[in-house]
């Protein structure tokens, strides 16, 4: 189970899978999606997200964002739309 993220910067976080849940609801949200499709969208992928961390040993914050925008690809295209929109704009 991975128990840390590194980030860019090289820093080391405990992973929180709780941080996976709250990215993923907020593109959701911005996609405008129904409250139930959202709440599918978002178990979904976290739930493949999550798992795919935890078989980790440790894991970068930039494989952590591939593996959602790669799910989300497949899930809801207009999520990782969103989630991409968001990138480019900070």
């Amino acid at each position: 189970m991975a128990k840390h993220v590194i980030k860019s910067d090289g820093s080391k976080v405990p992973f929180d899978a709780k941080k996976i849940i709250k990215a993923i609801t907020r593109a959701a949200s911005d996609a405008k999606l129904s409250p139930e499709e959202m709440n599918k969208v978002v178990n979904q992928v976290s739930a493949n997200v999550i798992q795919f961390a935890e078989s980790q040993d440790k894991i970068k914050s930039s494989q952590i964002r591939e593996e959602i925008l790669t799910e989300l690809d497949q899930v809801a295209p207009a999520v990782s739309a969103e989630w991409r929109k968001f990138m480019n704009s900070r």
